[in-house]
């Protein structure tokens, strides 16, 4: 996705985000690069309304469920609901993927290097290519608990963070019988690939 100077200023700052408004959007972008063709084309169709939605939910907390809002998104894409307007929810739910994933600590200058790319992902799992958001929500849940635990370098952080938002476009997208085909390159079994990084 390219990216215009002028949506940059669409992360504003005193968001709940706790990083830079850059690396938000590099970290926004970054999940879409290996997300479904058609979706990420309609993201990029629709990128003001993607990152305005990011914006105003990285000001918040994060959704209580992001499975049931991930199965929300996938039932507006079937009702025929505006593309704009599934975009920029599919934005907001993003967003509220970085709110609860980074951890509070994650500000500085690796972490925003880190959020540039390249990222390391492990590939499109099962659950995700079957339309199945579940399992990447609950993934989401435990993020900041296990970078803790693990004591996470920036770039894995990054990377997980990327990961659980390109698992979260699957599933929302063949959640609404979009085509899975193209998962089968990114399978689980075969990972981790690399992700370019962010346009700069």
């Amino acid at each position: 996705m390219r990216r215009p100077a002028v949506f940059v200023l669409l992360l504003s700052a005193g968001a709940a985000f706790p990083a830079s408004d850059r690396a938000a959007l590099n970290l926004a972008i970054g999940g879409t690069r290996s997300g479904p063709p058609d979706l990420s084309a309609m993201i990029v169709k629709h990128r003001k309304e993607f990152l305005t939605g990011v914006r105003e939910s990285a000001r918040q907390a994060p959704p209580s469920d992001f499975e049931k809002n991930a199965r929300g998104i996938s039932r507006a894409i079937l009702s025929r609901t505006p593309f704009a307007e599934v975009i920029h929810r599919t934005g907001a739910l993003v967003g509220g993927l970085l709110v609860a994933e980074v951890p509070p600590a994650a500000a500085g200058e690796s972490f925003e290097r880190a959020s540039a790319g390249p990222y390391r992902f492990a590939g499109v799992t099962t659950a995700a290519a079957s339309g199945d958001p579940g399992p990447v929500a609950r993934s989401i849940a435990r993020a900041r608990s296990d970078f803790e635990t693990s004591h996470a370098t920036a770039d894995a952080v990054a990377s997980r963070i990327v990961s659980d938002e390109t698992n979260l476009l699957w599933a929302i997208w063949v959640g609404a019988g979009g085509d899975a085909r193209p998962a089968r390159k990114f399978d689980e079994r075969n990972g981790p690939y690399d992700i370019p990084g962010s346009p700069r």
